[in-house]
């Protein structure tokens, strides 16, 4: 599961602009080194800035007398959104509406008509400081043992994902997974090999995981935590069960799992689907009660 996108794929640029000369030039601007997407009003504009999520956004400032200043507000608190670097274009030469731009959370203000060369090193300029900034918060976002998500970019995608599903109503899943009697594994074959296993048992649980909008994250300690979202209860547990049999077939050694010798899994398994009225840690609660059921009931089992 990537994070975020490769900083060496083409960027791409969202034109919210109803001129078509405007967003002519734009495309030829960056043909070569860009993806441009177009829209021709703010409503399909912020559609596609939040499910396609593009680098950048070129917003006119006014389209059929809507104001372009509001969208830009709403693109900001958006959580989908409000890291989209937003230039505000507009034919109205007052500076008091470029001021306005900056204050509604735009980065860079571009008069119109378009000048090309400003156009192009503006735009190169922001695309180079968000690729900074997506770098550095991959970075912050990796656990350094396992090469995977940590716990921080689990609580915040979590809550993406819950802001999502409860807007366009589907449902979501979680699974917490757990290493069976670890403490005796890290206590038999020593902390560094437990530090192996961890490894080994994270590459196996993503290599499983066989869609691109899965999340598998190191929850903390030998727990992991997968977002399924748009899963229902069925399919989640068809996923828990593959993870759970992976882990299985890799014949980990470890005699202190008296009962088969080897590494195991216990896995909890939770379905809601969100509402207004629900919260993101509802759902960790009751996969936590499940996970702790597989563990009462013997270990080495899913329950959901």
């Amino acid at each position: 599961m990537n994070i975020d996108n490769n900083i060496t794929d083409k960027p791409t640029i969202l034109a919210i602009d109803d001129n078509a000369s405007s967003f002519d030039q734009i495309s030829n601007t960056f043909r070569d080194s860009a993806s441009i997407l177009s829209a021709v009003n703010y409503q399909n504009g912020v559609e596609i800035a939040e499910n396609e999520q593009p680098d950048l956004i070129l917003l006119n400032d006014t389209i059929k007398d809507s104001d372009g200043l509001e969208v830009c507000l709403a693109l900001q608190k958006r959580p989908e959104t409000r890291e989209i670097p937003v230039i505000i274009m507009s034919n109205n030469s007052d500076t008091s509406n470029e001021a306005r731009s900056i204050n509604a959370g735009a980065v860079d203000f571009i008069f119109k008509p378009l000048d090309e060369n400003i156009l192009k090193a503006r735009v190169e300029n922001q695309l180079r400081h968000k690729t900074k900034l997506d770098f550095l918060k991959t970075l912050s976002s990796i656990d350094a043992l396992t090469e995977i998500p940590n716990r921080r970019f689990f609580d915040e995608r979590l809550d993406q994902e819950w802001k999502r599903a409860t807007r366009e109503r589907y449902s979501i899943s979680l699974l917490m997974i757990d290493i069976d009697h670890f403490k005796s594994y890290n206590d038999t074959y020593g902390h560094l090999q437990g530090d192996e296993c961890l490894k080994i048992v994270a590459r196996n649980l993503s290599q499983n995981l066989w869609r691109s909008s899965d999340i598998i994250t190191r929850y903390g300690g030998e727990e992991f935590a997968v977002i399924l979202p748009g899963t229902p209860s069925y399919s989640a547990l068809n996923v828990a069960k593959r993870l759970w049999e992976s882990i299985s077939a890799l014949e980990i050694e470890h005699s202190g799992s008296l009962s088969v010798g080897y590494l195991t899994v216990s896995i909890g398994v939770a379905t809601l689907s969100p509402n207004e009225k629900t919260k993101p840690h509802q759902l960790i609660e009751l996969a936590d009660k499940n996970l702790y059921k597989s563990k009462t009931d013997g270990r080495n089992r899913v329950t959901g």
